[in-house]
Parts: C-alpha cells; sequence; structure tokens
C-alpha cells in the first residue's frame, strides 16, 4: 500500500550551457502530467496557474464532460480528434473526479483510482506552492503493513493498515505508542495512506525530529458496531501483535469528517482507552447537510466537562479540532471549539486554508502528529 508521489520539482532547461536553478517545490513552470495519471498517460496535464486540461477519447461519445467534486466542465470535440476542455484553477490538494459520457458518470482509464465517493474514483493531485511535507523525500522510510483479523462480532475477516516507523525492525525492544486514525464517509481503510499520505507525512516528521515515533492503524469504520470492533477486537488484537504500549497515554484517536465524528464519539467518549483526540472537518458541530446534527451544546454532549474541567483536561492530553476555511462546517467547528474553551477544555483549534478535502486534513494530520505522546 505504498504510495509515491513524485515531488513537483521541475529541473530548470540548458540555457547558454548552464543549468538554470530548480523550480520552487509545488512551483509549475510549464504543462505537467499529473503525479495521479496512470503510467504512460499525458493527460490530465497540470498548467502554471494550476488549470487542468483533459484530453478523453471517446470517438462514439455524443456528449463528454469532466466531473470534479461535482463542478461539471463540458467537454468539446474538433472533427475525429479527443474531446478536450481546460478548467479554471484549481485549489491546491487531491481532488476526486469522474467522466461523464453520454450521462454515464465513469472513471478515467488515464488516471489511477482511489476508493472515495463511495467508488472507485479518479483523481488529481494539483501541487501547493512550498509545500512538501507530505512529498517523498530521501528519508528513512517506514512500512504499511496490511494486517488480517478475525472479527467475531461480525464474523468475517477484516483488513487494517499499519504503519510501523523505519525503526521498528531495529529496536526489538522497544514499544511504541498507537494513533488509531480514521478515514471519512464514501472512503475506507485505504484512504489515509494513499490519498492522505499519513505514512510519508510521519516518515517526514520522524526524520526532522518533529514527532514521537508511533504506529498509525487505518481500519475500516463504517460496517457493523464500529465502536465494539475498534475497543474489543482491533485493539487487542494490534496490541498482541506489534510492539504497543498498552495504555490509554500511549493511545490516540483521531479522523476526517465521518472518521472525525467517531473520534469524538469513541475517542473522546473512552479516556480510559485514548488520552488524545483528533476531529477534522466533523460535521457533527451543527448545520451541514441533509439529517444535519443540531446545534452543539456542551451541556448536552459533554457534561463532565462543566461538572470538572480540570478532571476532563487531565485525562485528555491533546484534544485537537480542525477545520478548512472554504468548508460549510467552519463556523460551526469554531463556534464548538470556543465554546469547549469557555467551558474550561483545553482544545487546540485550527483553521486551514481550503474546503472539505485532502490538504487541510493532510495539514491537521501534520500537526496533530507533533502534539501526541509528548
Amino acid at each position: 500500500m505504498k504510495r509515491y508521489l513524485i515531488p513537483f520539482v521541475l529541473l530548470g532547461v540548458l540555457a547558454a550551457g548552464c543549468r538554470q536553478p530548480a523550480a520552487p517545490v509545488g512551483i509549475i513552470t510549464e504543462p505537467t502530467s499529473a503525479s495521479t495519471n496512470t503510467p504512460g498517460r499525458e493527460y490530465p496535464k497540470i498548467n502554471p496557474d494550476l488549470s487542468v486540461e483533459f484530453q478523453v477519447q471517446a470517438p462514439e461519445a455524443q456528449e463528454v464532460a469532466v466531473d470534479i467534486c461535482s463542478k461539471v466542465y463540458p467537454m468539446q470535440r474538433e472533427g475525429d480528434g479527443p474531446w478536450t476542455v481546460t478548467t479554471e484553477p484549481l485549489e491546491p490538494g487531491f481532488h476526486y473526479y469522474f467522466l461523464v459520457v453520454d450521462g454515464m458518470r465513469l472513471s478515467d482509464p488515464s488516471s489511477q483510482l482511489f476508493f472515495g465517493c463511495g467508488v472507485d474514483a479518479s483523481a488529481i493531485e494539483i501541487p501547493e506552492a512550498g509545500v512538501d511535507f507530505y512529498l517523498d523525500k530521501d528519508v528513512p522510510r517506514g512500512e504499511v503493513r496490511m494486517q488480517r483479523y478475525w472479527s467475531p462480532s461480525m464474523s468475517a475477516w477484516r483488513t487494517c493498515y499499519v504503519y510501523v516507523p523505519a525503526e521498528y525492525e531495529q529496536n526489538p525492544s522497544k514499544r511504541y505508542p498507537v494513533l488509531y486514525l480514521q478515514h471519512g464517509g464514501g472512503e475506507d481503510e485505504t484512504g489515509w495512506m494513499r490519498q492522505g499520505h499519513a505514512d510519508i507525512i510521519m516518515d517526514n516528521l520522524l526524520a526532522a525530529k518533529k514527532a514521537t515515533p508511533m504506529l498509525i492503524v487505518c481500519d475500516y469504520g463504517q460496517a457493523g458496531d464500529f465502536a465494539q470492533i475498534l475497543l474489543n477486537e482491533t485493539i487487542p488484537m494490534i496490541d498482541a501483535t506489534y510492539r504497543t504500549v498498552p495504555d490509554a497515554k500511549h493511545r490516540a484517536m483521531a479522523g476526517l469528517s465521518f472518521g472525525g465524528g467517531q473520534s469524538w464519539s469513541i475517542g473522546l467518549k473512552h479516556p480510559e482507552v485514548f488520552s488524545s483526540i483528533g476531529v477534522f472537518s466533523s460535521g457533527m458541530f451543527g448545520g451541514v447537510g441533509p439529517g444535519a446534527y443540531a446545534p452543539f451544546s456542551v451541556e448536552s454532549q459533554l457534561p463532565e466537562l462543566l461538572a470538572s474541567p480540570d478532571a476532563f483536561n487531565q485525562v485528555h492530553d491533546v484534544f485537537y479540532m480542525s477545520c478548512g476555511e472554504g468548508d460549510p462546517r467552519i463556523d460551526y467547528t469554531r463556534a464548538a471549539a470556543e465554546a469547549l474553551q469557555a467551558a474550561g477544555a483545553k482544545v487546540h483549534f485550527t483553521a486551514w486554508p481550503g474546503a472539505h478535502e485532502w490538504q487541510p486534513w493532510r495539514k491537521s494530520l501534520y500537526e496533530f502528529c507533533q502534539l501526541i505522546f509528548k
């Protein structure tokens, strides 16, 4: 499950017998094939202004379009040539997209597939100028292990993915804290490693000595009674299989969107299991989408905080909340964080540039991992 992004560092052309300096990371100086393309595919291409040119071979089609996060770009065709379109400049980060061919939504054969939106979806990675914390570097690399385990409650085999740091095998007597990291709705246990590059983020943090070496466990959170599975099956299995420190002080739980709600409802409610909690872009604080949660209330959701702020803070080492500034959840999340702080909770809140998308979630993980297990 290791994913390798080629950093967007473009070499300058030869001029007057000398090589010009390389462009800064994340800066595109000429149309460049996306790193998320399948091998050998030229398109989609990212332009210097971060617009994207798509080309699709569909000779029998009557209408073709590109749907990027529900924004549709109709494509045009000249004669018997390919269908083409150039989008407006896109926000940096990772975006799912689909082709719409004669009304049917399809994946793009020119793109790698990523499980998102409840299906195997195409996607495009738009670089962000000066941002490289989730890009491969020449640093020691950890491993992402596919861990299968039997779930008695579901009478089925389950699969989770476990990141172990590069030093794990070189320190056979050392035990490690564990971060349980949950995906969003419509995604699965592969999301944080493939789309989010959690393993690369942690490798880079450890190489820079900005984080404590830890395991990261990504499990599928939308099947069965996940709270029961996590607490009674997944965690005991991880503690029995890997060299962990099996206590609350050395466990954290975090997640994005739907997984952020799980981190709140499971992690925050079980301080005897988890000491640090991260809630990224959760819609549970009110007002988003059909069946939206009622506005957040400390009195109804965390009465134990009101009863004893000191006791609450004592058992929660890190209580982290974040959201994208362009996410419709931002106002509700900020209001909830402020209400918690007013009630005495030590909440670390960060608003990142971006909407409900992977770039704020990657940045949230990058920051959260620097705070926990200190």
